[in-house]
């Protein structure tokens, strides 16, 4: 006798076509355009960059592959090199990033 997980296997989703449902996802997904920001808001966005310190942290607001997206995190490295911030595991382009969140960058007047 089949024991009941061998019969509810039986009876499983099948995906025929595999893939599908994340090409589906994509093609609902709405690609915003990169905004432009201002001079004055660059300086800003400069002077906060030049601030951020290692250990730091902070809440990024980043353009990536179409769509803004918010990370928070210690700030694990920041190279001026290589033009990026890393929050924990992830590289950001200093280039992507249009606003950074800071407690303890507020003491300065940006």
């Amino acid at each position: 006798m089949m024991d009941k997980i061998q019969r509810a296997h039986i009876f499983s989703a099948f995906d025929a076509l595999k893939g599908f449902r994340e090409m589906l996802k994509e093609q609902e997904r709405v690609i915003v355009p990169k905004r432009m920001l201002s001079e004055d808001d660059l300086d800003i966005l400069n002077q906060k960059i030049h601030a951020v310190e290692k250990g730091m942290m902070v809440t990024l607001t980043y353009f990536d592959n179409g769509d803004y997206v918010k990370q928070t995190g210690r700030v694990a490295k920041i190279s001026f090199d290589e033009n990026y911030i890393q929050i924990v595991k992830t590289k950001i382009p200093l280039k992507s990033i249009v606003d950074i969140q800071c407690e303890e960058l507020e003491i300065y007047d940006f």
